[in-house]
């Protein structure tokens, strides 16, 4: 499975390999053998997107593009695109004390876990969104494991 990364940014520095073992582990854990496009921007490109895509006109953390359903599953390399904002992470990082690798790695799985059916508009899909999310950042090293009750 093919893992692309595309970095326009200057504000992190990027951890590529750790960004496509995440990606992998994700992908595998959820029976996908299709690869994914991670793009890292700045809040100025991001909100381009999230204007021209979704009509809101501000940055946001991660947006998510799935590739055009016209061809079969089977024929297409990757299932879509996410897009992250380090300037987000770095920005949230700060508020809450955490690594900003740490943060990006969070948008980058959300976004990949969008792509694979997961949704947050309701509380119970934003729960079963967490939880999957936290599983592969724990799983990446990222995140400490759950400690036994």
């Amino acid at each position: 499975m093919k893992i692309e990364i595309a970095n326009r940014q200057k504000l992190l520095p990027l951890d590529r390999k750790a960004i496509r073992s995440l990606c992998r582990q994700i992908l595998a854990d959820h029976g996908c053998d299709q690869g994914v496009s991670i793009c890292v921007v700045e809040d100025d490109e991001i909100r381009d997107l999230n204007s021209r895509y979704l009509g809101r006109d501000e940055p946001t953390d991660v947006l998510a593009f799935p590739l055009d359903d016209d061809f079969p599953p089977a024929h297409q390399p990757i299932i879509g695109e996410v897009v992250v904002s380090a300037t987000r992470a770095l920005e949230e990082a700060r508020k809450r004390d955490i690594p900003p690798e740490r943060e990006l790695a969070l948008y980058v799985a959300h976004g990949l876990l969008h792509l694979l059916g997961y949704d947050d508009h309701t509380p119970a899909d934003r729960r079963r969104m967490r939880r999957a999310e936290r599983k592969a950042l724990r799983r990446a090293g990222l995140i400490p494991e759950k400690r036994p009750t």
